[in-house]
C-alpha cells in the first residue's frame, strides 16, 4: 500500500496538470467560441451529468469504500467489483432510456438533439469507468498518468480541430470523447486486479446503500450542477456562460483540496475497519489543518484578484463573471470542510443517515434560494445559492459532530492562516490598484503575493506545509 504522502503526491500532480491544461485551453475556447456558445455547452454538460448522478448513483462513494475494504482478497474484491459494476450498469440503461425520450419529447431540449445525442455516450461510457475501483485499491499513480496521457491527446484535439465559434458540437464530442477513452483502458487495467466473472453482474446486496447514497448526491447537486440547468431555462446561454466560467475558476481552486479528500477515503476506510481509532483521529487532524492552510490563501487570493483573473482566463467579454466568482470563492472553505466531515469521518463510519439529512436541508435552502433569486439576479443569484447552500449543509454535519464529540475542530487555526496571509492580501490590493495591465497584476501580484505566503508558511514552526515538505506528515 503506498504512503498517503505518495497518493496525494499523484493526485496533486493530477490536479496541477488539469489546472495547467484548463489554463492554456480554457482561454482559447471561450474567445474561439464565444460567450453563447460557451454557454450552450455547458447548459448540455450539466443537464447530462444531471441525468449522470441517476445513472451513477452513490457508486463513487459507495464504490470507494466497499472496495477498501477488500483490497486485499482477490476473491472477493473481485466478487465486489462485479456486484457493483452490474448495479451501475442496471441504473445507467434505466436513465439512458428516459434521457432519450426526454430528447425526443421536450422541445426546448429538442434544439440541442445533436449535443444530447453524443451525451449518451458520456452517461454509457461513466459507469465502465470504474475510477471507484482504482481509487478504492489507491492506484492514483496509474490514476495520473492515464489521465494526463488522455488529457495531453485531448488538448492537442482541440487547438488543431476547433477554429470557429461553430465548432461547439466537435469540442463537446471530444469532452466526452476523453470519457469514452479512459472508460476503455480502464476496463482492460483492471484485468490485472480482479477474476472476470460475469455471472456476478447481478446482485441487489448494495442496492439500499447506493440509493441512499445517490439520493444524498442528487440532493448536492441541487445547489451545484441543477443551478445551471436552472440558470439556463431561466436566464438563458449567455448568463450559463457567466456563470459556469466563474464556477470553472472555483472548482480549480477547490481541487487541490479535493485531491488530499480523494486519498484519505479508502484510508480511512481501512482504519475504521481496522479498528484503528488512533491513526483515525491523527489524519483527521492533519486534515483540518492541511485544509485551512491550502483553502484560506487560495479563497484571499482568487477573490481580491477576480478580475485579473477572469480577464486573463477568458478575456473581454467575460466581465460580468467577476461578481459571481467574487460570491463562489469563499464557498471552497466550506466545500473543504464538509469534504472532511462527510468523506473522512461520516462516510467511513456509515452514517449515511446523516449525510442524506444534510443533503436534504441543504437541497430544500437551494431551491428556495434559486427560485427567489435566480430570475431577478440572474448568474449572480446562482452564485449566492451556491454560498448559501454549501454552508448550510457543513453546519449540519458540524453540528453533529460537536454533539456526538467525535474530533476537535482546532479553530485556532483559521484565525493564525488569516493572518499569516495578511501580508500577501496587501501585496494583492496593491497589486490591483496600481498595476493597470491584469496579466501584470496576476502575474506579479499574485506569483509574489502567493511566494510570500509560503515563505511565511514554511517558517512556522509546526506547519502543515512546512512538516509535509520535511516527510513529517502523512505517512
Amino acid at each position: 500500500m503506498s504512503s498517503l504522502k505518495t497518493n496525494f503526491v499523484y493526485k496533486s500532480l493530477l490536479t496541477v496538470s488539469t489546472f495547467l491544461i484548463s489554463f492554456i485551453t480554457f482561454p482559447y475556447i471561450t474567445r474561439t467560441l464565444g460567450v453563447e456558445n460557451i454557454g450552450i455547452v455547458n447548459f448540455v454538460d450539466n443537464l447530462t451529468n444531471y441525468f449522470l448522478l441517476f445513472a451513477s448513483m452513490g457508486i463513487s462513494i459507495l464504490g470507494v469504500r466497499e472496495i477498501a475494504s477488500v483490497a486485499k482478497d482477490k476473491e472477493l474484491r473481485s466478487k465486489v467489483f462485479f456486484n457493483l459494476l452490474g448495479l451501475n450498469l442496471l441504473f445507467t440503461t434505466a436513465v439512458l432510456i428516459i434521457y432519450i425520450l426526454s430528447i425526443v419529447f421536450i422541445p426546448y431540449l429538442s434544439q440541442y438533439k445533436e449535443l444530447l445525442y453524443i451525451g449518451t455516450a458520456k452517461i454509457l461510457f461513466t459507469s465502465l469507468l470504474i475510477e471507484w475501483f482504482f481509487s478504492g485499491l489507491e492506484e492514483f499513480r496509474y490514476i495520473t498518468i492515464r489521465s494526463i496521457a488522455i488529457k495531453l491527446v485531448y488538448v492537442g484535439a482541440v487547438f488543431i480541430f476547433i477554429k470557429t465559434p461553430n465548432d461547439y458540437i466537435l469540442y463537446f464530442a471530444f469532452t466526452v470523447g476523453s470519457v469514452v477513452l479512459n472508460a476503455i483502458i480502464n476496463l482492460l487495467y483492471a484485468r490485472q486486479f480482479v477474476i472476470y466473472k460475469f455471472t456476478k453482474l447481478i446482485s441487489i446486496h448494495y442496492i439500499k446503500n447506493n440509493i441512499t447514497l445517490g439520493i444524498y448526491l442528487l440532493l448536492n447537486s441541487t445547489y451545484s450542477t441543477f443551478n445551471v440547468v436552472f440558470l439556463g431555462f431561466v436566464a438563458g446561454n449567455i448568463q450559463v456562460g457567466y456563470y459556469t466560467t466563474a464556477f470553472k475558476l472555483y472548482s480549480i481552486v477547490l481541487a487541490f483540496f479535493s485531491s488530499f479528500t480523494t486519498v484519505m477515503l479508502p484510508r480511512m476506510n481501512a482504519l475504521i475497519s481496522q479498528n484503528d481509532k488512533n491513526n483515525f483521529n491523527r489524519l483527521v487532524s492533519h486534515s483540518f489543518s492541511l485544509m485551512y492552510s491550502i483553502c484560506i490563501p487560495l479563497i484571499l487570493f482568487s477573490t481580491i484578484m477576480a478580475s485579473d483573473i477572469i480577464y486573463v482566463i477568458a478575456g473581454k467579454g467575460y466581465e460580468k463573471a467577476i461578481i459571481p466568482m467574487m460570491i463562489i470563492m469563499p464557498t471552497v472553505f466550506m466545500v473543504g470542510l464538509s469534504q472532511i466531515l462527510a468523506v473522512q469521518i461520516i462516510t467511513p463510519l456509515k452514517k449515511d443517515k446523516i449525510l442524506l439529512s444534510a443533503s436534504l436541508i441543504g437541497a430544500l435552502f437551494g431551491l428556495g434560494l434559486n427560485i427567489c433569486l435566480v430570475p431577478y439576479f440572474l448568474s449572480i443569484g446562482t452564485a449566492i445559492t451556491l454560498l448559501c447552500s454549501e454552508t448550510i449543509v457543513c453546519f449540519v454535519y458540524i453540528i453533529y459532530i460537536l454533539r456526538h464529540k467525535i474530533v476537535s475542530f482546532h479553530s485556532n487555526l483559521i484565525v493564525k492562516n488569516l493572518f499569516y496571509s495578511s501580508p500577501s492580501v496587501l501585496v494583492y490590493l496593491l497589486s490591483t490598484i496600481f498595476i493597470n495591465n491584469h496579466f501584470l497584476s496576476l502575474v506579479i501580484g499574485g506569483g509574489f503575493g502567493l511566494a510570500l505566503w509560503f515563505l511565511i508558511s514554511y517558517n512556522v514552526s509546526n506547519s502543515p506545509i512546512r512538516l509535509i515538505i520535511k516527510n513529517k506528515q502523512l505517512v
